[in-house]
Parts: structure tokens; sequence; C-alpha cells
């Protein structure tokens, strides 16, 4: 099983979609890569959240 990509990872793999989206024409190809573009930036969103509240009490 392949390891998950961290937050720092999603944001990256987001804005390369992102990229990939605007140098197509409109139509479901563009729509598909905002959409795989939006769902990396959920789970980064996602796993910043998890991660600040999986640290120890003081």
């Amino acid at each position: 099983m392949k390891p998950m990509p961290d937050a720092d990872e999603n944001r990256r793999l987001g804005e390369i979609e992102t990229d990939k989206a605007n140098k197509l024409p409109p139509g479901a190809a563009r729509k598909h890569h905002l959409k795989k573009a939006r769902d990396h930036e959920a789970n980064a969103h996602s796993n910043d959240w998890r991660d600040s509240n999986l640290h120890a009490p003081d």
C-alpha cells in the first residue's frame, strides 16, 4: 500500500492539476483537473487540521 501524501504534497499536486487545467480549453477534461485540484486542497486542509490535533498536551 502506498503512503498517503502529506499536506504540502497535496498542495503541490493541487497546483499541478490547476496548471494542467489552465492549459486546456473549456470542457470535461478541464473540469476533471479542477476537481482533482480541489480534492487535493481539501485533503491538505484535512491533514493540517488532523495533524494539529495529534500533538501531545503540554
